[in-house]
């Protein structure tokens, strides 16, 4: 299947999202218990420079939630591990193989394995990690089995049906969608389905494509356009991304 530009930025970005995730268990960013101060880099911000790192945290939630109102979903297709994961484990392949089982319970193991270590991590290194529970720490011992068996339950059991119902984040963007946010568009007129189902095997969030993904359920993540690109030669793809323009702008130009 031909990547387009659209999914090979989101591919990139995906993978930024994911180093950044991961800067956390190498104890590039993270919080120093002792000294008391935070981690980024290199760069070293104490009690007195915490407002830094937090305010560009804060900057960057309302940068998401600001694009998110004029292009959709965007954080669950381009910055969401769960995203990354259910493209993973529902792709048409792992789908239909006779391994599906276990290809899910090792995937889920891994994913929920390395969410627990990226909040244990930002504020214990690995190998005191180690050492408490080897010690018998309780408190350490409790606090990750509850991560562990929570992110392990959640990648296991609920997968998309978390993000369609339990997520914050899919609350916040459906009170935020407009007229004018970003929708994939299913567009048909000259008849040219030819009901091959690719667009529904290989949406992340099991949907079906065709007539949900105009919905709030959607993220935006093109793969339906592509697989019906593969069906049907590229560009004659029935599936578009659809910027919709203000009512006041679209009436100027008749005026």
């Amino acid at each position: 299947m031909a990547k387009s530009k659209y999914t090979n930025r989101r591919r990139l970005i995906q993978g930024l999202a994911m180093a950044m995730l991961l800067s956390i268990p190498l104890r590039l960013v993270c919080f120093d218990l002792e000294d008391e101060y935070i981690r980024v880099f290199g760069a070293r911000f104490g009690l007195s420079t915490m407002f830094y790192p937090l305010f560009t945290i804060l900057a960057l939630i309302l940068f998401v939630v600001f694009k998110g109102m004029k292009k959709g979903r965007i954080f669950c297709s381009h910055l969401c591990p769960m995203h990354l994961f259910l493209e993973i484990v529902n792709s048409p392949k792992n789908k239909t193989s006779g391994l599906r089982p276990l290809k899910l319970w090792g995937w889920s193991l891994l994913f929920a394995f390395l969410s627990v270590e990226v909040v244990l991590s930002f504020f214990q290194p690995l190998d005191n990690q180690v050492r408490l529970i080897a010690s018998g720490h309780l408190p350490l011992i409790g606090i990750a089995s509850a991560l562990f068996l929570g992110f392990l339950g959640l990648f296991v059991h609920y997968r998309e049906h978390f993000c369609k119902r339990g997520c914050p984040y899919a609350l916040i963007q459906m009170l935020l969608q407009s007229n004018t946010t970003r929708y994939m568009e299913f567009a048909n007129p000259e008849k040219t389905c030819t009901n091959c189902r690719g667009c529904d095997d290989i949406c992340p969030f099991n949907l079906r494509a065709r007539f949900e993904s105009k919905g709030t359920d959607c993220t935006n993540c093109n793969l339906c356009a592509e697989a019906c690109a593969t069906e049907l030669g590229e560009a004659n793809t029935l599936f578009h991304l659809i910027d919709p323009v203000p009512e006041h702008d679209a009436e100027q130009p008749g005026a």
